[in-house]
């Protein structure tokens, strides 16, 4: 993996060539595309549906909760949307920076609408805005990422993605409570093209802060970074930066997201993805990053069986979501005590402390010391993935026993019922009638 930086193998050197991308803002087209899009984006926030336009897709995969459902009745496809979901969540979950994901393959339908293992993106973008909570910095991220999807498929019906790549920069905000890992202050770099008779999403993820301790450098590296492109991005939020996606014709992208990563180096001043240690072979580094995904494999399958198990208790589709972040967590703590190329830190200062002492336990060959730590670790982990429109629920002080007047599910009265947490976001609640449902907590 380890190697010398190979900049003669990237069209990416400052000093002989001055690279040109075209703001999406700044295009003719792009007036009537965020008319679409306001219209598109009321509807949601207000439970109208949110889908503006027709889709070829015989009933459509509405949510993570739907694809659960659908998934436990043996449909192949829902499957392979919550393997999806589960994947991306690991990966964001775990590595923070320094990651290039492997890219997801997007269907065009003949109507042009982007759809992902049968869930159309409007769909995803509606969910998204349904769970935008009134804080004005999230709110504001959520609308125009939802204006990005609509600019992807209309850039798409007018061939621009043929020989052009859509790039989206996203800098994290200092609020962890969302779920951003302010220690890296990360960056994402996503990039779609064109692949076969579809798109492909292509993920990037580098560091804002170059050491522990050190003082942010993301914002003027990105401003940077878009004077080498020819865009002016001084003085935008970040959530105005997401509004401002770029096209970059292929050729100036040969590797993909990977390339990006490599100018997003250049304009920090010489760092290794946002970081300040040794630069490494981009090409050979984006092939250990395919592998490191590889190896999570079997820890994905094990999250999505224990999820796809639990889909008929599921009350609703925020709950899906948050049973998903739950388990994922506790898989991810397992696989951080015996993979020390996970930063232990991204599970929160006391589970961090745990963890490390189960990787000593194991090394001593402490079978009880690693269950225990481990134990302790997965009760007092605080790890997020991708960053949320909703705040954090408040956390419960643990299980309880009552008698409730009437069961929620069916019609049997003086119930005795059970309240047990079975994670930070979820909780199971079951009756002695026999009732059972998994709800927030």
């Amino acid at each position: 993996m380890a190697g010398p930086a190979t900049l003669e193998r990237s069209p990416f050197n400052i000093e002989q060539q001055a690279l040109r991308a075209i703001a999406v803002p700044e295009m003719e087209l792009d007036a009537a595309v965020r008319m679409r899009a306001a219209q598109f984006i009321g509807a949601a926030v207000m439970g109208n549906g949110g889908s503006v336009e027709l889709c070829s897709i015989e009933a459509p995969i509405e949510s993570l909760h739907d694809a659960l459902r659908r998934a436990a009745e043996g449909d192949a496809t829902s499957r392979r949307l919550v393997e999806t979901n589960v994947g991306t969540d690991v990966i964001e979950r775990t590595i923070k920076t320094g990651h290039v994901m492997n890219k997801t393959p997007l269907v065009i339908t003949k109507e042009g609408k982007i759809v992902q293992h049968g869930q159309t993106m409007d769909s995803i973008q509606a969910n998204s805005l349904r769970l935008a909570s009134r804080h004005p910095v999230m709110r504001a991220r959520t609308e125009a990422e939802a204006r990005n999807g609509f600019r992807i498929e209309s850039l798409n019906r007018q061939g621009l993605l043929n020989d052009h790549s859509f790039v989206v920069l996203s800098r994290a905000e200092n609020l962890p409570q969302f779920g951003f890992f302010t220690e890296t202050m990360s960056v994402s770099i996503q990039v779609t093209t064109k692949h076969g008779t579809g798109l492909a999403l292509e993920s990037a993820f580098v560091a804002g802060v170059g050491a522990s301790g050190e003082p942010a450098h993301d914002e003027a590296t990105i401003i940077r970074l878009g004077k080498m492109l020819g865009v002016d991005l001084t003085g935008k939020t970040a959530a105005q930066i997401i509004d401002t996606p770029l096209l970059i014709h292929n050729s100036l992208l040969p590797n993909g997201a990977i390339d990006l990563v490599r100018l997003y180096d250049q304009a920090a001043g010489g760092t290794f993805f946002g970081e300040n240690r040794p630069a490494e072979d981009y090409l050979k580094y984006l092939e250990f990053c395919h592998q490191r995904e590889q190896m999570f494999s079997p820890r994905i399958q094990q999250i999505t069986n224990e999820l796809i198990a639990s889909a008929r208790e599921i009350d609703s589709p925020l709950t899906a979501v948050r049973l998903l972040h739950d388990i994922s967590e506790k898989h991810m703590v397992k696989q951080a005590i015996i993979d020390n190329s996970i930063d232990s830190r991204v599970f929160g200062r006391v589970s961090s402390m745990h963890i490390e002492q189960a990787r000593q336990a194991l090394e001593r060959g402490d079978a009880e010391g690693v269950l225990r730590h481990g134990n302790e670790a997965i009760k007092t982990a605080e790890s997020s993935s991708c960053p949320s429109a909703s705040e954090k629920p408040a956390d419960e002080t643990g299980d309880c026993e009552f008698i409730s007047k009437k069961c929620p599910l069916c019609d049997r009265t003086n119930v005795k019922t059970k309240v047990r947490k079975i994670g930070r976001h979820t909780k199971r609640i079951s009756g002695s009638c026999g009732c059972s449902t998994i709800a927030s907590a």
